[in-house]
């Protein structure tokens, strides 16, 4: 998993996916390559039962499951799945299933789940995941909150991610900062942004660690505080916090510290992820909390960086060395509610979770493993440093995910903008924190009414 999708809330009707198809564009409906190629056409000659497996992963990520979808095609001769690969698939697979025309299988990210549980969009997997021999107890804590949804199991963990501080050695060094000591907590982390940063003159040339990089999660911080974005008991949203006020107000005194329009001058010559000059490969940003992909960017655009990897800093208070704090972003895998076979995809998907195949794939995207018992050789053999640390935190008893709950999208749209705002000092944190609690509230109760007029519970 690199760049987050967006997930978004759709009815699953006839007239959703019509609707959803005029606003994607005509070009929306090719959903994958048209015709058989001759491996297909092989494999039906056979006998052999076609599943259609959709997935968002391209390049080095991509390569990596198609790998595991060829080893499971030769492991047995009943079965063929065909790999094809999707964009925004979040929201075509809602699309293709609302029309009857779903694949057998869909990758998808782990914030989707919620919404495509409450959809009816794809099946609960208790009992076809027993039948298969998986079990919830086979996966570390943290993952096992991203596979339910009120009580019942909706997707299997694909590939483990979870966040980690991801810091440059070399430049700890110079800054007189301890390499092998990396902060643990908030006040060590802003002493280690103050020695880290550099300038010329009055420009920015380099700083320790800036919160909106690269600002995929922008409303994780409250978390390191000990807040929280979402209270799953209540159903309410609890952005406006005291623990969310104090980590937007240290989200926005490190972007006045630096001076907010010196900062944007700097962050206008950062490239974006996926290239070179992203700034942490080219030691212009020293610290930056990442996924256990970053490895895979430091191996293709800077092997010879010097890298170290920690827990994320948190508050004093809250520092706790055997419990870290880690928020758990995944990439899982569903079967769609109108799936032709779903016992063949579940067969499928229980491959996919064997050991040796979690660690194959596991080993390419640089991650670590989701699962519960992970092999020395695994943790010997892997070329991601943070390898060790990453499946540690995945069975943390304060790893956290993403709210699960379906209007989650717009929440997160909302944060977006309210971080943004924060930021740059456009007002204070706790103004901007509460209005976008209450907006994302209002969000909550449209969904609740929602299932009210269905006739399902909230």
């Amino acid at each position: 998993m690199d760049a987050r999708a967006h997930s978004s809330t759709v009815g699953l009707t006839r007239r959703a996916a019509v609707g959803s198809l005029i606003a994607l564009g005509a070009g929306f409906a090719l959903f994958g390559p048209s015709g058989l190629d001759e491996q297909v056409r092989r494999a039906r000659r056979q006998g052999r039962l076609i599943l259609d497996y959709w997935e968002k992963w391209t390049s080095v990520e991509g390569e990596a499951m198609r790998a595991v979808v060829d080893r499971f095609n030769q492991s047995q001769p009943r079965i063929y799945v065909r790999y094809l690969v999707t964009a925004t698939i979040h929201q075509k697979a809602l699309v293709a299933i609302a029309g009857g025309d779903a694949p057998d299988i869909i990758g998808m990210y782990s914030e989707n789940v919620a919404t495509y549980a409450e959809a009816n969009a794809v099946l609960a997997l208790d009992e076809l995941a027993l039948a298969a021999g998986l079990s919830l107890d086979f996966y570390a804590r943290g993952m096992r909150q991203v596979m339910q949804h009120r009580g019942r199991w909706w997707g299997v963990v694909n590939t483990g991610g979870t966040l980690a501080m991801y810091y440059n050695r070399r430049l700890f060094a110079q800054a007189g900062l301890d390499p092998d000591k990396p902060p643990a907590t908030i006040a060590e982390w802003d002493e280690a942004n103050r020695r880290l940063a550099r300038r010329e003159g009055n420009r920015l040339i380099g700083v320790g660690h800036l919160p909106i990089e690269p600002g995929w999660w922008p409303w994780m911080w409250g978390y390191y505080f000990g807040g929280a974005a979402w209270d799953p008991q209540s159903n309410r949203c609890t952005f406006g916090a005291e623990p969310n006020q104090r980590a937007y107000e240290w989200v926005q005194r490190t972007a006045r510290d630096l001076g907010y329009a010196e900062v944007e001058r700097f962050r206008a010559g950062l490239g974006p992820y996926g290239t070179d000059t992203q700034g942490f490969l080219t030691g212009k940003v020293a610290m930056v909390v990442q996924g256990p992909w970053m490895a895979n960017q430091l191996t293709t655009f800077a092997p010879d960086l010097d890298y170290g990897v920690a827990p994320v800093p948190v508050a004093e208070s809250m520092l706790d060395p055997g419990a870290p704090v880690a928020l758990v972003d995944t990439d899982v895998l569903m079967i769609p509610r109108n799936a032709r076979h779903p016992e063949a995809s579940m067969e499928f998907i229980a491959f996919t979770q064997r050991q040796d195949v979690v660690e194959q794939l596991a080993r390419v995207h640089c991650k670590g493993s989701p699962l519960a018992t992970v092999s020395e050789e695994f943790l010997r053999t892997h070329k991601n440093r943070g390898v060790e640390l990453h499946t540690r935190l995945a069975d943390s008893p304060r790893a956290f995910t993403a709210p699960a709950t379906p209007a989650w999208a717009e929440m997160k749209d909302v944060f977006s903008s309210t971080f943004l705002s924060i930021w740059k000092g456009e007002a204070a944190p706790r103004d901007r924190l509460i209005e976008a609690q209450g907006r994302c509230n209002d969000a909550i109760d449209r969904h609740r009414e929602q299932l009210r007029r269905r006739g399902e519970s909230a």
